[in-house]
């Protein structure tokens, strides 16, 4: 993988509705025609967790749901390294992305504050 690759995850990851991986995981599911309730039963959770997973009820699962739920899949959910990083350049430019994104959430917890005292003087 590219270096700019990681860096695109980082930034646009903040971005996204759900975690990417349940996608990978419900794919690996569907490919094994296993019931929810069975997969459920196999990996050790409740069988809510993998609807609500797999429905998009649940947006951030735990990584132990996701290792539980491979390997009831007959997977591995690892950590893997895929390239060494330059500290020294990326610490700078990661500072910067987060000073962006949470200026954007300051932003918009303004907007729905006003819009919170504009209905409640209507």
């Amino acid at each position: 993988m590219a270096n700019g690759g990681i860096l695109r995850m980082r930034w646009s990851f903040h971005n996204v509705d759900k975690d990417p991986g349940i996608d990978d995981l419900r794919t690996v599911y569907q490919k094994q025609h296993v019931k929810e309730d069975h997969l459920a039963v196999v990996a050790g959770v409740a069988t809510t967790t993998v609807k609500n997973m797999f429905g998009g009820k649940t947006r951030r699962p735990q990584h132990l749901t996701y290792t539980k739920l491979a390997a009831a899949l007959g997977h591995e959910y690892v950590l893997r390294e895929t390239q060494l990083l330059n500290w020294e350049s990326e610490v700078p430019k990661a500072l910067e992305e987060r000073k962006q994104y949470r200026l954007l959430l300051q932003k918009k917890r303004e907007r729905a504050t006003k819009s919170r005292r504009r209905k409640a003087t209507a």
